[in-house]
């Protein structure tokens, strides 16, 4: 996958794939965030439920950054992500945004601003 992400939201927010060797970052505010990484197609933006199960026995650090992101987003509120997605791979990607019910394809050099309640996926296509 070969992206630039953005986040749009007022706070920093969780980018993270189980895929390759794993990995788990903070989005900042209006912090361009390259990621060109062959082995990672699937990312997700925020706390997805079905990553943050599938990498909780690997990642601690998810866990503990996606908790701070739910706390500082205050109880009653639904964190929303506000996320950049810049295309700049060969294969579309596929964006699911929050409950997978709601999905768009970002074709290359295209860019996408993304909005969603909880997280955005994204998914390449192709391969």
């Amino acid at each position: 996958m070969n992206v630039i992400f953005t986040n749009r939201g007022t706070l920093a927010v969780p980018l993270s794939s189980a895929q390759g060797k794993g990995f788990v970052v903070m989005l900042e505010p209006g912090v361009a965030y390259p990621l060109n990484v062959k082995d990672v197609t699937v990312v997700s933006v925020g706390d997805n439920p079905d990553f943050f199960e599938e990498l909780s026995e690997s990642v601690k650090d998810l866990i503990d950054l996606v908790l701070d992101w739910r706390e500082k987003s205050g109880d009653d509120a639904i964190p929303a992500v506000a996320v950049t997605i810049e295309n700049l791979g060969p294969n579309g990607l596929r964006v699911l945004l929050g409950s997978n019910v709601e999905e768009y394809t970002v074709q290359p050099g295209v860019t996408y601003e993304a909005r969603a309640p909880r997280y955005v996926e994204v998914r390449e296509l192709g391969v």
